[in-house]
């Protein structure tokens, strides 16, 4: 049975859950367009929207033999968008903040030369940071970071898939965020 001749949702679920690939289009034409809307409504960018969206659909096809959907398909993908756009909200929020106890923290110490050192040494501390990371993941990072290319961008530029970069992003900025927290408890340790 194909798709397309589908008259229950729980029939497709069943074909989706067999791997289906016509299963699988037919959600995804279905429900992709008012998710990425819902999704766009909450965030700065429709890229955004569309990457989080994207990201939802990849797991339900990898995850499609185990994921238990206890109810309408639609209450379940716009339940995963909402926790999606929170979880994307609060990395983004961290990574802000940081950015920004950073800045403060420049500018205050700004006349001591050994509270310039402190500063130096942090910026030193992040580029090893930045310097551990794998090459590739590095080399992504920094046409993200220093020259700020879009993910489609680095994706041309290097001859790579979109989510191997979103891939190699995240795994960048999970590295990164480790070391912000190190770095925020040495900066608190010398103000205090």
């Amino acid at each position: 049975m194909l798709a397309h001749n589908i008259h229950t949702e729980t029939e497709l679920l069943e074909l989706l859950r067999a791997g289906d690939k016509a299963a699988f289009t037919s959600i995804y034409e279905t429900h992709a367009a008012s998710l990425t809307g819902f999704a766009a409504a909450r965030l700065a960018s429709l890229e955004e929207a569309r990457d989080i969206i994207h990201d939802l659909f990849v797991y339900l096809w990898n995850e499609r033999d185990r994921i238990q959907i206890n109810g309408p398909l639609k209450s379940f993908l716009f339940a995963a968008v909402r926790y999606r756009i929170i979880d994307h909200i609060r990395k983004n929020a961290t990574r802000k903040a940081y950015a920004g106890m950073l800045q403060r923290l420049s500018d205050y110490i700004i006349s001591d030369t050994e509270e310039n050192l402190v500063v130096k040494n942090l910026h030193h501390r992040l580029e090893n940071a930045v310097e551990d990371l794998p090459s590739r993941t590095k080399q992504i990072y920094r046409l993200s970071r220093d020259r700020h290319l879009a993910v489609k961008e680095i994706a041309h530029e290097l001859g790579v898939s979109e989510q191997t970069v979103k891939n190699q992003l995240s795994a960048a900025l999970s590295h990164l965020r480790i070391s912000w927290e190190k770095l925020a408890i040495l900066v608190i340790g010398f103000l205090f």
